[in-house]
């Protein structure tokens, strides 16, 4: 059974069409990375699932029912069983690490404020920065704000995380840091869709890999295929292209 089914997407700027029939389907507790070239898709399709960019045709269903994004209602419904997280980290400067994480899921979700609490506390234990719980936001770096962020996502209990490339704006010694929580997210079985340019990661955690280009997947599989044995030349002439780290 598929927890994420996407058929024939499409989404245009203006002129410009950004997703080009789109097809993906992705199964509970599976992590798919996308990869490609700037510009290829791969962040509109993340944002056309959130319900962030409205898609011009196609569907997107979330455990067999479809996302209607012309109703408040059914968007605000997927973002019940959908949680992303960007590359700028988003906090609210005015609220502690802990309150950033609460504020959601009590007033969003309207769930119990003491349970909402000690679950916040947890997850900020699991990425490490239960320490700083009572820290702002600006007296933190930039690894530390996107653990952050990458726990106020998960208070809100998703089936299905999404990644928009968590890494790309941290210093390169801050890189590891974050990509480690990912890693422990991902032997927890959670349902993941990335976007990283971080190859070896991608190569490591992922179950499969969606080869992006003009707003198109052009080649799908396991990574040892996609990043040892490419059947496509643009795949090919990626792999050749980017950098190894």
């Amino acid at each position: 059974m598929s927890q994420l089914d996407i058929v024939a997407l499409t989404c245009s700027y203006g002129e410009h069409q950004v997703l080009s029939g789109i097809n993906l389907t992705v199964k509970p507790g599976e992590i798919v990375s996308l990869i490609g070239g700037s510009g290829s898709g791969k962040s509109t399709l993340l944002r056309v699932i959130m319900g962030l960019t409205k898609p011009q045709g196609g569907a997107v269903r979330v455990e067999n029912k479809e996302v209607d994004y012309d109703s408040v209602q059914s968007v605000r419904d997927i973002r019940e069983k959908v949680a992303i997280v960007f590359q700028q980290y988003n906090l609210f400067q005015n609220m502690s690490v802990l309150e950033n994480v609460m504020v959601t899921p009590v007033k969003v979700q309207k769930r119990d404020q003491h349970t909402v609490r000690e679950e916040a506390l947890a997850l900020l234990e699991k990425v490490g920065m239960r320490h700083k719980s009572d820290a702002y936001p600006a007296n933190l770096s930039g690894g530390q704000q996107q653990r952050v962020a990458i726990s106020r996502a998960l208070a809100l209990k998703p089936k299905i995380l999404l990644l928009d490339e968590v890494t790309s704006a941290l210093d390169p010694e801050l890189v590891g840091e974050v990509l480690n929580t990912v890693r422990q997210l991902s032997l927890e079985g959670i349902t993941m869709i990335l976007v990283s340019h971080e190859m070896n990661f991608v190569r490591e955690v992922s179950h499969n890999v969606a080869m992006m280009d003009q707003g198109k997947i052009i080649e799908f599989g396991p990574p040892a295929e996609i990043f040892g044995a490419p059947k496509k030349q643009r795949t090919q002439d990626f792999m050749k292209r980017i950098a190894w780290h």
